[in-house]
């Protein structure tokens, strides 16, 4: 799994070297460390979220696990309308604006909390609603039960961004493992052992995560202690960027779930079991941009425009040879693996796969681009290709799901992603007064950096662990203590 953070750093590393000469060494390492680690540590998490998407589709059945994921998405999505761009914003104020980051994290504590509490209220209020329209075929109980992981959310999105600002990577991918595997444990138990079905399922997705959050909070609280004291002047600042930030989260969340919601409106939860585990294993191509996108961020965040752009063209050409590698062979192998992994009674899974695939491709390139703008303080071009591309989204989808199924919402999908990809892209380009090329054809300097890369952070390592590798044969022949 190591092996595959060596596609996730090259870009960063080589860019570092032309931003700064007299520190590239040091910071391009460190650079290229964090996004390499997050990324291997997501490659073994992929295999946990396998073992528990297995468990839960072949104990739940088909219907039940589409009401499965639509009632463990919808917190998310409500969350995501809520969140009024905070993550962001605390990043950029710990990273470029130096506020403390102890009174930083209190506020957005204190206000996930209560923004977390006025959801709950809500849902409550509107589940007779909400069950006849977004979130058809699912029982009431089913959507009361998820209801304490709102606040639990929102509090992990804000406090996430405080470890990604003061660059504990390490905590991050410990706390992503830890996750992957505490799911799997508890849905083991709940499903397999105990056979608690749907209510075991939910109550597990809800124990996790109040444990993890427990952990998360403790952790920065260690090293920052938190206060009950609310700085209204702060709250302020981090409101008015993260506002901007907010409204293109909104139609990225949108982007990638619409198309599940108009399934689940139009069609059954089998249906929507089938295009929810085909969206949710191309959305494993994402792990590599969001894995580069988390360690890049903070770099663009205090770096010069051109160093900004030199990394981010540089970023996406290494990125979208990778992805579109990865959606290949998905789209190759898919049906096969969905047969063998999950069953013959999710064989029409396979049919949106290639399509939404092509999208995920088309995704990552926006991911790193928009992260281009959102250092700059210009979110706006952001919101513009989002929405656009976002209305193409639901247009394509109410007029072919209706005809196609969860192809139509697949191909509805993918045509808006490449869109979204595309309105970024050109804007880039306009910008940077960079040449095509720089963002979208690789280089053999990215080959010979991906060469040392591997060297440095695969080959050293395994050698000092396993002691088989000597000084000659690229591993590091220093002591492994």
């Amino acid at each position: 799994m190591a092996v595959a953070g060596v596609w996730a750093g090259p870009a960063i590393q080589d860019a570092l070297a032309v931003a700064d000469s007299t520190k590239s060494n040091t910071s391009s390492d460190k650079l290229a460390a964090d996004a390499a680690g997050t990324f291997a540590t997501r490659l073994v998490v992929i295999v946990f979220s396998l073992a528990s998407g297995i468990i839960t589709a072949r104990a739940l059945g088909p219907e039940n696990r589409g009401i499965f994921s639509l009632v463990a998405l919808f917190p998310a999505t409500l969350i995501t309308l809520s969140k009024f761009g905070q993550s962001q914003a605390t990043i950029y104020h710990i990273k470029r604006e130096h506020d403390d980051v102890a009174q930083v994290a209190s506020n957005v504590l204190l206000f996930a909390l209560a923004v977390g509490l006025a959801l709950i209220a809500m849902v409550v209020l509107f589940r007779e609603q909400l069950v006849s329209t977004l979130l058809n075929g699912v029982p009431v109980w089913a959507l009361l039960l998820m209801t304490p992981i709102i606040p639990v959310l929102l509090i992990e999105s804000y406090l996430y961004a405080v470890l990604q600002a003061t660059d504990r990577f390490k905590v991050y991918n410990t706390r992503l493992f830890a996750e992957a595997v505490l799911t799997l444990a508890a849905f083991a138990w709940t499903l397999l052992a105990m056979g608690w079905g749907l209510p075991g399922a939910l109550g597990a997705v809800i124990t996790v995560r109040l444990a993890m959050v427990s952990w998360v909070v403790w952790t920065i609280h260690a090293d920052s202690a938190f206060r009950l004291h609310f700085d209204f002047g702060l709250f302020k600042r981090m409101i008015r960027y993260g506002l901007k930030s907010h409204v293109q989260i909104i139609a990225s969340h949108f982007h990638f779930k619409a198309g599940l919601y108009i399934v689940a409106y139009y069609l059954s939860p089998t249906q929507v079991a089938f295009f929810s585990i085909a969206a949710r294993l191309a959305e494993r191509i994402m792990y590599i941009p969001q894995s580069l996108a988390l360690a890049l961020f903070p770099r663009l965040a205090g770096s010069e425009t051109e160093q900004v752009h030199l990394m981010t063209a540089k970023a996406c050409r290494q990125t979208l040879v990778v992805t579109s590698a990865a959606a290949l062979f998905l789209s190759v192998v898919g049906k096969f693996a969905i047969v063998f992994f999950y069953g013959e009674d999710y064989a029409d899974a396979a049919v949106p796969l290639p399509y939404v695939s092509w999208g995920v491709v088309m995704m990552s390139m926006y991911v790193l681009l928009s992260r281009n703008f959102t250092s700059r303080g210009r979110q706006f071009i952001n919101i513009i290709a989002a929405y656009v591309a976002l209305c193409g989204n639901l247009g394509l989808n109410f007029m072919l799901v209706p005809e196609l199924g969860i192809r139509g919402a697949a191909i509805a999908t993918a045509s808006s992603y490449t869109l979204a990809a595309f309105i970024l892209f050109g804007f880039f380009l306009w910008e940077s007064r960079l040449p095509w090329h720089e963002a979208l054809v690789l280089r053999r300097s990215d080959l010979v950096m991906w060469r040392h890369l591997f060297n440095r952070f695969v080959v050293s390592r395994l050698g000092r662990a396993g002691g088989w590798l000597g000084p000659g044969s690229g591993g590091d022949s220093r002591s492994s203590s």
